[in-house]
């Protein structure tokens, strides 16, 4: 009899969390698993998630960020969990006390603990260095991209944001995330901004949600106040990866990552990406060799600038970052490691009825 399986994560459109647990469930569901999906936003209290979990017909969960899913979880939970740390929590989130001692609570709880990279794994080391390290794996994210038929050059003509003329000629550069401080989209306004009163052909192009209220109040103003910067609100993934296709390069600017799928995503498109130093984009980018990696808005108009000349140098990069998807981040190959974890954890089980 097929295994039921709770996926516990945020679930908001056009957020990395959502996709990200979409696709495992997709890799997953296909399987022999039947599978629910719950959003912790739904939930106001432990006690009302635990009444709605002893009701449903679940043999375990997989759980997407440690604290927005992991807030639930504890060893009151009846069944066994895999909790699946996502980057802001182990990033940002741990500096806060509360949210801390609930994410330690649902770490120590944890059947299996998996982070994507080896560096997300030290950073959770760091924090909870009494993690029993025989539960914690790391699985690499498998990319899948489906671009749709949108042509976001056609999409800027009709919108009106330029002429015919100019979408042709223009050299876009892409903002993918959600528009919260984290995501820093406002990081590189000022310098693009002075870059096409120099260079009219220059564009800088932001895609995503609203997530924080008043941060989106002040990303609106600015961007209202300056010339070259679109911002097209937010998008399917479908039509979020074809924009991607037709960008001369992904920009990241995130104060704090743990394994960017956009930037991933584009580099399996074969889109140039030029992205913020921090951990999590380090362990994804080889500088000069996969991607490009900047410290200020000044480095990064320097490389960008450089790179407008230099075909040769685009392709190079952007064949060997092609490549590195392929490579390191099949969808097969995650799916694979994420049934093992899955096969394990009901071996355990089945030991622990006998």
């Amino acid at each position: 009899m097929p295994s039921t399986v709770l996926f516990l994560s945020p679930l908001r459109k056009a957020s990395g969390n959502h996709s990200t647990i979409q696709r495992i469930r997709t890799l997953l569901e296909s399987d022999a698993l039947n599978c629910l999906q719950w959003d912790p936003a739904d939930f106001h209290n432990e006690e009302e998630f635990l009444s709605k979990l002893k009701e449903s017909p679940v043999d375990f969960i997989i759980a997407l960020h440690a604290y927005r899913a992991g807030q639930f979880l504890s060893d009151k939970v009846p069944v066994e969990y895999i909790l699946i740390f996502g980057g802001t929590d182990i990033n940002q989130f741990h500096e806060d006390d509360n949210k801390l001692t609930l994410m330690t609570r649902a770490v120590k709880a944890a059947r299996y603990i998996i982070t994507f990279s080896a560096q997300m794994m030290d950073r959770a080391l760091q924090i909870w260095p009494d993690l029993d390290k025989s539960k914690a794996v790391t699985i690499k994210q498998g990319i899948q991209t489906m671009p749709s038929s949108l042509n976001l050059r056609d999409v800027l003509v009709e919108r009106g944001h330029v002429s015919s003329s100019e979408a042709g000629k223009a050299y876009i550069f892409l903002f993918v995330g959600s528009i919260r401080p984290v995501k820093d989209p406002l990081y590189l306004v000022n310098i693009m901004a002075e870059w096409h009163k120099e260079r009219k052909d220059v564009l800088y192009v932001i895609i995503g949600p609203k997530q924080d209220e008043d941060y989106f109040s002040s990303f609106k103003t600015k961007i209202a106040s300056t010339t070259g910067i679109i911002y097209m609100g937010e998008m399917s993934i479908e039509d979020t990866h074809a924009c991607m296709k037709h960008s001369n390069a992904l920009v990241n600017t995130s104060e704090s990552e743990g394994m960017a799928a956009v930037v991933l995503e584009a580099m399996g498109l074969g889109t140039l990406v030029i992205a913020r130093r921090n951990e999590g984009n380090e362990s994804l980018i080889q500088h000069g060799v996969t991607g490009f990696l900047f410290s200020s808005p000044q480095e990064f108009k320097d490389i960008a600038e450089k790179l407008m000349d230099d075909d040769k140098a685009q392709r190079r990069v952007t064949l060997e970052a092609k490549d590195q998807i392929l490579k390191e981040h099949s969808p097969e190959t995650e799916k694979n490691a994420y049934l093992k974890v899955i096969n394990n954890l009901k071996h355990t089980k089945s030991k622990h009825k006998l």
